[in-house]
């Protein structure tokens, strides 16, 4: 009766009535002041709201119903595939709504609709992850600005491929906390990229040295992300560098300067195949025909050897309190010993290449203290 009644009444109202009359009827529905015998003639006349002519019903219909749960899926589906004006305010609101309808939304839908279901209050990682896969840089920006959306790791790592190479995106991705370091590091890697590629660095300094300093620079980073990362990560960003081919020596000594002596002894046990505990053994102990075994079977060169060793014995002099040193002189306390203990092996394959390396981590870290103390001073 209800339908029949509403019916007679659209065919002499006007469009704005019939919007009214759309939203009373939409508004009655989701706060429940319909009863189960008025119910099925209430969402037939819903359904018949659909084919008015007038947006505006649609839209009152989408303003009421976006916000309930009781609405007819069939009419949120529908609204969902009207014109974006309509279907924004249903996809990003409505409750009522499944993880395969959003799914199915974002595979389907504009990019104002991806945009309006990555802006809901919550975003499972289901949807997270359709978005992350289909979406376009803004939207995937209003993905991670959303506290509310869950994201998992596999999903952070497709956005850095499909937009890593866009600074509002990197942006976005630094600032969620729960960024797997392994993204992180690759992030520095495009920024480096995207830093070296900027027309005015290249023309003022030249492409060669713009190439060397995003290089120094990237290095940089991944050796400080690797000494705020959580115990739990070290395996995997170990994993994801070896992978990358970033596992080299400079990285490691970068690491084992800095006395992040964890994350080296598990780069050595990936490298070598070793265990864990005979790692670290060798690392304590310190003997150098044990030593020199490791870094061969880790493929390191064998110049290499009396440096790492040098460096463990260094941070362990420091933590059993045999040297007093600042933390910042490390690499310089490092290389005077090497130069002093094993001058037999300079012009040996590596050696002095590794040696100038140490050399410029010497000044990067005197540099860096400097700087330190003068900000220090002007607080």
């Amino acid at each position: 009766m209800i339908v029949q009644r509403f019916v007679k009444w659209c065919e002499t109202a006007t469009s704005s009535q019939r919007a009214e009359g759309a939203a009373i009827l939409s508004r009655a529905l989701v706060d429940g002041r319909i009863t189960e015998e008025e119910r099925p003639g209430a969402d037939a006349a819903l359904i018949l709201l659909l084919d008015d002519p007038s947006p505006k019903v649609r839209h009152a219909m989408a303003m009421e119903l976006a916000d309930g749960r009781g609405a007819p899926r069939a009419v949120l589906r529908a609204l969902c595939e009207d014109n974006d004006s309509i279907a924004c305010i249903v996809a990003g609101r409505s409750p009522a709504l499944s993880d395969d309808d959003l799914i199915d939304l974002v595979a389907t839908g504009s990019n104002a609709l991806r945009g309006a279901i990555a802006g809901r209050r919550l975003v499972s990682t289901r949807v997270a992850a359709a978005l992350a896969e289909l979406a376009d840089a803004a939207n995937c920006v209003v993905l991670l600005a959303n506290p509310g959306a869950g994201i998992a790791g596999i999903s952070y790592r497709r956005l850095a491929e499909r937009h890593g190479d866009i600074a509002a995106v990197r942006g976005a991705l630094m600032a969620r906390s729960d960024l797997p370091s392994t993204v992180r590091q690759t992030l520095i890697l495009r920024t480096g990229q995207a830093l070296a590629e900027l027309p005015m660095l290249r023309n003022l300094i030249g492409g060669e040295r713009a190439d060397r300093l995003a290089f120094e620079a990237c290095e940089r980073a991944t050796a400080l992300l690797a000494d705020n990362i959580c115990e739990g990560e070290v395996a995997a960003l170990v994993e994801h560098l070896r992978a990358s081919g970033q596992l080299n020596v400079a990285f490691l000594l970068r690491t084992v300067c800095g006395g992040n002596i964890d994350l080296f002894a598990a780069a050595l046990v990936r490298l070598s195949a070793m265990s864990d505990r005979r790692v670290r053994t060798i690392l304590a102990d310190g003997r150098q025909s044990a030593f020199r075994t490791l870094m061969a079977a880790a493929g390191l060169p064998a110049a290499s050897a009396p440096l790492f060793r040098c460096a463990v014995a260094v941070w362990r002099d420091l933590a059993v309190g045999r040297l007093s040193v600042a933390v910042e002189d490390v690499p310089q306390v490092i290389m005077q010993r090497v130069a002093g203990s094993f001058a037999d092996l300079r012009g040996e394959t590596g050696f002095d290449e590794i040696m100038r390396f140490l050399h410029r981590l010497a000044g990067e870290t005197s540099r860096d203290a400097a700087r330190q103390r003068a900000r220090q001073l002007a607080a």
